[in-house]
C-alpha cells in the first residue's frame, strides 16, 4: 500500500509514520511538504492508494491545490488531515472531491479507523463535524447537493449501485465491471452524495425508496 502524505511539518510527518505503519507491514509512505512536491510524486507514482492532504500549506494552500491533485490522480481517494475544524473548510474539501476529513485533534485509533473506512470505499467525517454540517443553514454547498440530487445518476453509477444492492464489496464490483477499485470508490462516493446518505446501507434504502433499484436486486 502506498500513501502520499502532504504536510509541511516534518515532525508531524515523522510522527504519522508510526500510525500509518499500523495499516499494514507493506505500507509505504511518500512525503511532500507542498503541492508542487506532491504533484511530482503523483506523476511518478502510478499505484497510490491514498492521499492525505493538509490544508495549511506554504504557497498554494491545500484546498486550492485539491482540484489539480484530483486531476492528476482521479482514482485515488483523498482525505484532508487538518488542524482546522471550521465547517466551511469541511464543506470546501468535500466540494473539491475529498472523501474524508480528519481533524488533527483525533487520536491515532480514530485516524486509523477513518483511513480504513475510506480505503474500503466509504466516506469519513467525524460525528461532531457531521452534526454541525447538518445543523447549519442552507448554504451554496448544500444547494449544490440538492441540485445534484435532481440529476440522474450516470449509467456506470447505476451499474455500481446495482452491485452495491447485491452486497458486493468494491473489489468484486471492480472485477464485475472491469474497472479499477479506485474508480469504484469514486463512484460509491458520488452515489452517496447524490442520495445524501453516509453509508452503504443507507444507499440501498434510499435508492430503493427512489425506485433506482428494485427490492429484487438486493442481496
Amino acid at each position: 500500500m502506498q500513501i502520499l502524505l502532504i504536510d509541511d511539518h516534518a515532525l508531524f510527518r515523522e510522527a504519522l509514520h508510526y500510525i500509518l505503519d499500523q495499516l499494514g507491514s507493506n505500507t509505504i509512505v511518500l512525503e511532500a511538504a507542498n503541492s508542487d512536491e506532491a504533484a511530482r510524486l503523483i506523476e511518478y507514482t502510478p499505484n497510490l492508494d491514498l492521499i492525505l492532504l493538509d490544508i495549511d500549506l506554504p504557497g498554494i494552500d491545500g484546498l486550492s491545490a485539491m482540484p489539480g491533485l484530483r486531476k492528476l490522480a482521479p482514482d485515488v481517494p483523498l482525505m484532508v488531515l487538518s488542524g482546522s475544524e471550521a465547517i466551511q473548510n469541511v464543506k470546501s474539501a468535500l466540494d473539491r472531491g475529498a472523501v474524508g476529513y480528519i481533524p488533527k485533534s483525533c487520536n491515532s485509533h480514530e485516524m486509523l479507523a477513518a483511513m480504513r473506512l475510506v480505503l474500503q470505499g466509504g466516506v469519513f467525517i467525524p460525528p461532531r463535524l457531521l452534526g454541525k454540517l447538518k445543523s447549519t443553514t442552507l448554504s451554496s454547498f448544500e444547494s449544490r447537493q440538492i441540485a445534484e440530487q435532481s440529476v440522474a445518476l450516470t449509467k456506470r453509477q447505476i451499474e455500481v449501485l446495482d452491485c452495491m444492492a447485491k452486497g458486493m464489496p468494491n473489489k468484486l464490483i471492480a472485477r464485475e465491471l472491469a474497472i479499477s477499485e479506485g474508480t469504484v470508490k469514486l463512484h460509491v462516493f458520488a452515489i452517496m452524495r447524490h442520495l445524501n446518505v453516509h453509508n452503504r446501507t443507507e444507499v440501498v434504502i434510499e435508492a430503493t425508496r427512489r425506485e433506482l433499484i428494485s427490492p429484487s436486486n438486493k442481496k
